[in-house]
């Protein structure tokens, strides 16, 4: 995307502008690591000047975390449509690796949001962060329960966590650099110690939540907590 736009004046011209950043974002996502994603590059994609994209968001991270935060709605939706038609543990656990597999921009956020997008934010953006992650990490929690049963609290949580470090860890392994896969073209015996994400995936995924069939893990808070959190963010939310 490469537009050159005038000053906006309107809040509705000013959420055009926003809506093209990051769509400018989505889009660079598709083709480059998180990491090559410059401030620079954006805004010369999207016709802006880098102080004019500041304008609309405090730093790079914020516009990746939004995006981040959209993809992971977006996912969840995909996710309560296919969760549906299942009800046991190896279902949940093949609904959530199929879906996440298909967002590869999730994904990718995902693998990057404690290292990296976490590191750059002012107070503002990360209680927006929070509070979205929040949202999310209830909604995920109630997916689960609706089809398995009710989780314990603590439970429920550790699944969250679970799966959010399923999700970022296993494409960080997965997504491999040009020097990995010539190692693997060049050896073909250590191609088939090669992680594949979607499986890799099930199978965590389904081995938490037996697990957790079995034990509650010793959490720091729970879903519960969250959810009066939540609350609470919601009524101080200025919007």
């Amino acid at each position: 995307m490469s537009t050159t736009f005038q000053r906006a004046r309107s809040a509705e011209q000013r959420e055009i502008r926003r809506a093209a950043i990051l769509a400018t974002g989505r889009e660079m996502l598709a083709e480059l690591r998180v990491n090559d994603v410059s401030l620079n590059e954006l805004a010369r994609r999207a016709g802006l000047a880098k102080s004019n994209v500041l304008r609309y968001f405090a730093s790079r991270e914020a516009i990746l975390l939004e995006i981040y935060d959209e993809e992971y709605g977006r996912w969840l939706d995909a996710l309560e449509r296919e969760i549906a038609r299942v009800g046991d543990i190896e279902g949940v656990a093949e609904a959530i690796a199929r879906t996440a597999a298909a967002r590869p921009i999730l994904c990718e956020l995902a693998a990057a949001a404690p290292g990296v997008l976490e590191q750059n934010l002012s107070g503002d953006v990360a209680i927006a962060y929070k509070r979205a992650a929040t949202a999310h990490a209830v909604r995920l929690g109630d997916l689960v329960a609706d089809r398995l049963g009710a989780l314990p609290a603590g439970a429920r949580l550790g699944l969250v966590a679970a799966v959010n470090l399923g999700i970022g860890g296993l494409w960080a392994v997965t997504c491999l650099s040009p020097g990995m896969l010539e190692a693997y073209a060049r050896h073909p015996e250590l191609d088939a110690l090669r992680p594949q994400f979607e499986p890799s995936l099930r199978e965590f995924v389904a081995t938490v939540l037996t697990g957790l069939r079995h034990r509650t893990p010793r959490m720091a808070g729970s879903l519960d907590d969250y959810e009066g959190v939540l609350a609470r963010l919601v009524a101080e939310d200025p919007r």
